[in-house]
């Protein structure tokens, strides 16, 4: 009978190295997927946030221009914050500046503010409203 000597050569298998390595490639891999996905998700959010700012300002637009020319007065500051929809953070505001930068024509300007994850955001849309029509 002939007896088998194991040698160290005669042994395979992954070494403490290149298993550390693996994993080390695994792990940064993990992060960078991780990473892109946060990114994803933010700009999704952003995105709806700012979708919900500019439809908030374009139906106050249209709400003033259905009210009466003559309604709006030079000067005039108009608060809708309480109409903004629930969808925008709780820090939100809307407001209306009027202004008069000829005879006949009124000039609005709306502006939706939210702060999304501590940076202030704006949304501003400006529409002119005439005596006979209305101009943008």
């Amino acid at each position: 009978m002939k007896k088998h000597q194991f040698t160290i050569n005669d042994v395979s298998g992954f070494t403490l190295v290149e298993l550390i390595i693996t994993i080390s490639i695994i792990g940064i891999a993990s992060i960078g997927i991780a990473s892109l996905f946060y990114t994803t998700q933010y700009t999704q959010q952003q995105s709806r946030y700012i979708d919900a700012a500019t439809r908030a300002a374009q139906r106050q637009v249209e709400i003033l221009r259905n009210n009466s020319y003559n309604n709006l007065q030079a000067g005039q500051t108009i608060n809708f914050t309480a109409d903004l929809p629930s969808s925008l953070p709780n820090t939100k505001s809307g407001t209306v500046v009027v202004t008069e930068p000829s005879d006949g024509l009124k000039r609005v300007d709306v502006t939706v503010s939210f702060t999304q994850n501590g940076r202030s955001q704006n949304v501003k849309l400006s529409s002119l409203i005439g005596v006979i029509g209305i101009s943008q």
